[in-house]
């Protein structure tokens, strides 16, 4: 069993942190997990990407190579467009569909590509479009939506158990942890149409 996930995003997003929860909860259930996090100006707004490798054992090389990964997460649009080569033939991407515009595409608007070129990209990837932001706000801050991610990341892999990803998302921020799980079940449940 192995899973390579890719997680992309703008910082502050939560991309590391969602891509950390995968990994510990891998390592409870007894996988080898590895996490290469990169980030360009490592500030709000700047592009950020992880790679996660679960398996046992997990292949050595933390980064992912293109073509590769079994799931791509996307937590913005424009970063989710830079995911599409690291997704294998037969692999699934779950992006979040409200756009989020990086540091730089505010100022170039034109770069900022609309959903239709986004699947295009994909091609005929299996792509499932989150409305994350939406189901974030309707709990809470835009913050949620790293969780409603993993949520939905939850919802299309059996590998990770999800009774392990809400614990190690209770253990994170305690604080935080009755609304982050209940964004991580609106993410579930818009993936798999169940409860729990």
């Amino acid at each position: 069993m192995r899973l390579d996930v890719v997680v992309a995003g703008v910082g502050g997003q939560g991309v590391v942190s969602l891509a950390r929860l995968l990994v510990e909860a891998a390592i409870r259930e007894g996988f080898d997990g590895h996490l290469l996090a990169q980030s360009g100006l490592a500030q709000l707004g700047s592009p950020v990407i992880a790679h996660t490798r679960i398996g046992s054992p997990a292949k050595p090389s933390p980064k992912i190579p293109l073509g590769a990964a079994h799931l791509v997460v996307g937590l913005e649009r424009l970063e989710a467009l830079r995911l599409a080569p690291y997704l294998a033939p037969d692999g699934h991407a779950l992006l979040s569909e409200e756009p989020v515009r990086p540091y730089h595409a505010r100022f170039h608007k034109e770069c900022y590509p609309e959903i239709g070129e986004v699947e295009a990209a994909f091609g005929a990837r299996v792509t499932t479009w989150i409305p994350a932001h939406r189901l974030a706000r309707e709990l809470g801050p835009p913050g949620l939506v790293s969780a409603v991610m993993l949520g939905a990341l939850a919802g299309a892999t059996p590998v990770i158990e999800r009774d392990n990803l809400v614990l190690c998302l209770r253990e994170t921020r305690p604080e935080w942890a009755d609304v982050e799980v209940e964004a991580f079940f609106a993410g579930y449940r818009f993936v798999t149409g169940r409860d729990h």
